[in-house]
């Protein structure tokens, strides 16, 4: 999609559906209870009329009311309350992507060998810790909104280098083709009163360009030269007469990168290719565990103790002024009442009973559930076994396994988006940096497992596989230590045997030389 042109709707209308979604997505992400309950139909407000004592809404409203968080609000009801699990699922899936950062190198094409130079500016850009930052952040939003779009920065004054940032699905119209991103365009904007200016960045390959539009919150209005508003204004020294940046390359600055393949947007032409969240079909469970949650918060404040004295017991507090009840105090005199003369004069404590055993298996049901639609297992939340029942060793391992498998799948995406935009930002930098290292280079990016062996279990297998004259004392050493160098592993070995008076084997290619010199002298032989 080219730079759209005045008073068009905005966001455009193919793409409303995916920004409604967007914005529904968002609310529970960063947990706008007011957002819920206005996208669940209810807005918090009271209810429009009352059937056998309860309150209901009619209309198309009272249909959506039906989610916890669509309920009208009862006079006098208390809040309710929200868990975050949704912001705790988007942060699980971004920490088992990122939070061991997967590492770039060159790949060996066999056409030209990277310098020193190129290595350290390869590292400087995209195995540094502010792009690890980055891809951390970028996870969270991608796995809530469905995608995220990678694009290359650069700013002279601040940085002598370019770098990597991305920008959020629901800032982003993009175009695609055959299943390839051929175009998108970035936006952001900044409310005047009942105006909106908005700043569009269209990337295309070959250019960048950049455009002010002021408008209403649904239309994007008349164009406007960049140096109308202050947050546009460096940009209308840098672009042409045509308001656009040549970058120089024959390759498009942005890369589109889906959280998962969409499913409910397939069979739309401009949707198809716009990725899935990993709330996909999770936001009416998400709505249930806040009802659990609340259920059980009320259980907390109806548990209070309470005591129910007669209102002889009570001392005036003055003309309109109610009465009270004296805790602390320690006699009281008895009235003279007709009747039963205890009858109604007893204090009488009133407690509630608190279902925290049922309200919390209630709950881990429904995170297991939402677990499992996201594809993660309930180890990788912190949950035991809540399925119930004695795993075998083995089921245990299949359920572990359904998170590393669909941190896999993830990671597909990564890899081929995260390497090809890494590569633009070296070529860019080569350009905008020259003699600095950068260059065009073909990427390849590196996920590290995310399986840790038990160091206890991985002993216990050493411990029995040397009590089986099984394993050589090098092969302990290397499974006890993976991550190590193979001169570490040596070095290693050479001090256990050591401490244990163990030797070298003699070397087969030198043992019964005549000429070896660490064979034993002969007492037979010859002096000289």
């Amino acid at each position: 999609m080219p730079m759209p042109g005045p008073n068009s709707p905005w966001p455009p209308k193919a793409w409303q559906p995916a920004y409604d979604q967007y914005a529904l997505n968002d609310a529970w992400l960063t947990g706008d209870v007011a957002a819920i309950a206005r996208f669940a139909g209810n807005d918090q407000q009271a209810a429009t009329h009352r059937h056998n004592g309860t309150g209901h809404r009619g209309g198309i409203v009272g249909a959506a009311s039906r989610m916890f968080w669509g309920r009208p609000v009862g006079d006098g009801e208390r809040s309710r309350v929200h868990l975050p699990i949704p912001a705790d699922l988007a942060t699980l899936a971004s920490d088992l992507q990122y939070s061991d950062p997967p590492v770039t190198s060159f790949a060996e094409t066999g056409e030209t060998t990277p310098t020193d130079a190129a290595q350290a500016r390869l590292d400087d850009i995209l195995n540094s810790d502010a792009h690890h930052a980055m891809l951390n952040s970028m996870g969270e939003i991608k796995s809530a909104l469905g995608a995220s779009i990678i694009v290359p920065r650069w700013d002279k004054e601040l940085e002598e280098r370019v770098w990597l940032d991305y920008a959020a699905a629901d800032t982003a119209i993009p175009t695609f083709r055959q299943g390839r991103l051929v175009d998108v365009t970035l936006w952001s904007e900044w409310q005047d009163g009942v105006h909106f200016w908005r700043h569009l960045e269209h990337h295309a390959r070959g250019y960048i360009e950049h455009a002010l539009f002021r408008g209403t919150k649904s239309n994007l209005g008349r164009r406007r030269p960049l140096k109308d508003h202050p947050e546009t204004a460096v940009w209308a020294a840098l672009v042409d007469d045509k308001d656009q940046i040549p970058t120089g390359i024959d390759r498009l600055t942005a890369g589109y990168l889906p959280n998962a393949p969409a499913l409910a947007w397939r069979k739309d032409g401009a949707l198809k290719d716009a990725g899935r969240s990993d709330f996909n079909q999770l936001i009416p469970i998400f709505d249930n565990a806040d009802e659990t949650w609340s259920s059980w918060m009320r259980d907390l404040k109806l548990g209070a103790g309470r005591l129910i004295v007669p209102e002889s017991y009570l001392r005036s507090n003055g003309p309109g002024a109610g009465a009270s009840f004296d805790l602390l105090q320690e006699m009281f005199v008895g009235l003279n009442v007709p009747g039963d003369p205890d009858s109604g004069m007893d204090l009488t404590p009133q407690q509630f009973q608190i279902r925290v055993q049922e309200h919390k298996d209630t709950l881990d049901g429904i995170t297991e559930q939402i677990l499992r639609k996201a594809g993660y297992s309930p180890a990788s939340w912190g949950l035991g076994d809540v399925a119930g029942g004695t795993a075998t060793a083995t089921e245990i391992q299949h359920r572990e396994r359904r998170t590393e498998t669909s941190r896999s799948k993830k990671n597909l995406y990564d890899r081929m988006v995260l390497s090809r935009m890494g590569s633009v930002a070296l070529e860019l930098d080569g350009r905008l940096f020259p003699g600095k290292g950068g260059g065009r280079f073909d990427l390849n990016v590196v996920f590290p497992d995310i399986s840790r062996v038990d160091p206890k279990t991985e002993a216990e297998t050493i411990g029995l596989l040397k009590v089986a004259n099984a394993i050589s004392i090098e092969t302990s050493v290397r499974r006890a230590n993976p991550d190590w160098e193979p001169e570490a592993v040596d070095d290693e070995v050479e001090r256990i045997m050591r401490e244990q008076g163990l030797t070298a084997a003699p070397d087969p290619v030198t043992l019964g030389r005549v000429d070896d010199p660490t064979a034993p002298e002969d007492p037979t032989a010859p002096k000289e």
